[in-house]
């Protein structure tokens, strides 16, 4: 069993609207059996407000030549003084049947809250084929039924398509890049679609402690009330492996 510990160090955050979640950047991994990953953080500061901040990131993984299960959990809370810059929380729950080597079909569920965006729940599930290949890396399509309910009381049902392309390789021997993109339009109204992407670089420190740099975008055609339609995050963190 492979374990991974990383810890947030240094956190640079715009408004970011969480409506797509990079559920491929914690990709599956290719070992059989168990494997999985943790990420904790808490801090707390008093001064003359209280700054206080908790992120947990986990995933579990069993994998077979025919199966993968795959669960992953967010949270992440920070706070200063009455004011939330981050509320949130997300479960995906995955089931893969690999058809052949570079081919599966996957069923999905997830859970999503997040007061700051505006959404106080919303939940899917969906349907989905992935395939591998030589120089795009990972490309999936999948349909799901969505359900939102906002923090204004509105709520929506939707049905969405969702196109991602998961693509890494390395820069130099000791530099690696992975892109992520998603494209989810609505499957009655394709101008209402969900676009977002996510780059990162990985360099080794040690043979068991990376710096990862990360930078993420989401736009959203139509987003919760006071929501702007573009934000973006920029992360560095430090990784630990075992």
């Amino acid at each position: 069993m492979k374990y991974i510990f990383s810890c947030v160090f240094v956190f640079l955050s715009f408004p970011i609207f969480s409506q797509i979640v990079f559920i491929e950047d914690t990709k599956e991994s290719d070992e059989k059996g168990w494997s999985g990953a943790i990420e904790l953080e808490y801090d707390y500061n008093k001064s003359t407000e209280i700054d206080m901040e908790f992120i947990n990131s986990s995933f579990l993984q069993w994998n077979n030549e025919t199966w993968t299960v795959f669960l992953l959990n967010e949270i992440d809370f920070n706070r200063a003084g009455d004011k939330d810059f981050a509320n949130n929380s997300l479960q995906h729950f995955r089931i893969s049947y690999h058809v052949k080597d570079n081919y599966a079909i996957e069923s999905f569920v997830q859970n999503q809250h997040d007061l700051v965006h505006n959404i106080e729940n919303r939940g899917l599930a969906g349907l989905g084929v992935r395939t591998k290949l030589p120089v795009l890396d990972i490309i999936g399509v999948s349909a799901f039924f969505e359900y939102e309910e906002l923090v204004d009381s509105l709520s929506n049902e939707d049905v969405r398509l969702s196109v991602y392309n998961q693509l890494s390789f390395n820069i130099s021997e000791k530099v690696k890049f992975s892109n992520s993109v998603y494209y989810q339009p609505k499957t009655e109204d394709f101008s209402d679609y969900r676009l977002a992407l996510e780059a990162s670089i990985s360099i080794p420190l040690s043979k068991k402690l990376f710096f990862t740099n990360s930078f993420s975008l989401a736009h959203d055609t139509h987003p919760a009330n006071d929501i702007p339609n573009t934000t973006y995050q920029i992360k560095n963190s430090l990784k630990y492996e075992f």
